[in-house]
């Protein structure tokens, strides 16, 4: 879903090369997901077989595993490793610290209240931080972004011509903040429950 919505936002294409671009991502995707599963699997098979497990079976598998199946870094198949790899170590990084406060190693669990606060606002000022100042060591689409919302912001039209491809998503979250006012039916959250 998420290459669908990029694709028709930060794609200059026709609505057939867009479409296209989603199919090959999604394909990609899969292929390499698969490899993996395969991959990971049966080397933890094996490496159980040889008597390695508590968890280093997971390690080697899991490495070898990402290394042949996600190890791409270029073209289409690049551009989905890179998404997935990120999904992951977010998911990880989140997952050790909730470990942590299990352990009482810290005070907040990352996932609730005060924690999830803390959590949020630590991401963000890092991530406008390396906007700010190390901007050279991010990817181009990151600051393509960030470029947008930061600093293309502040200067040029109030609505560009450009802005014409977000009009669909800013008309329908419009309304629904409008409606929402007399009735909780046409809340964000409610209308995309009823879609999922």
């Amino acid at each position: 879903m998420q290459a669908l919505i990029y694709a028709f936002i930060f794609r200059e294409k026709s609505f057939f090369d867009r479409m296209k671009t989603v199919i090959k991502q999604m394909i990609h995707h899969g292929r390499n997901l698969g490899l993996f599963v395969f991959l990971y699997k049966s080397l933890c098979f094996v490496l159980r077989k040889f008597g390695i497990s508590g968890g280093l079976e997971s390690l080697i598998s899991g490495f070898i595993g990402g290394f042949c199946a996600f190890g791409d870094s270029s073209g289409i198949s690049g551009s989905v490793n890179n998404q997935i790899t990120l999904y992951l170590l977010a998911r990880s990084i989140q997952g050790l610290l909730r470990l942590l406060a299990t352990k009482h190693k810290i005070i907040y669990d990352v996932k609730k209240g005060t924690g999830f606060r803390i959590f949020a606002g630590s991401i963000l000022a890092m991530a406008l931080y390396m906007t700010e100042y190390q901007s050279d060591v991010l990817t181009k689409t990151f600051m393509r972004t960030m470029n947008n919302l930061y600093y293309d912001s502040d200067q040029g039209e109030l609505f560009p011509a450009e802005l014409d491809r977000f009009m669909p998503f800013v008309g329908f979250i419009t309304f629904t903040l409008i409606a929402e006012v007399f009735s909780s039916d046409f809340g964000l959250s409610n209308l995309l429950n009823k879609l999922a």
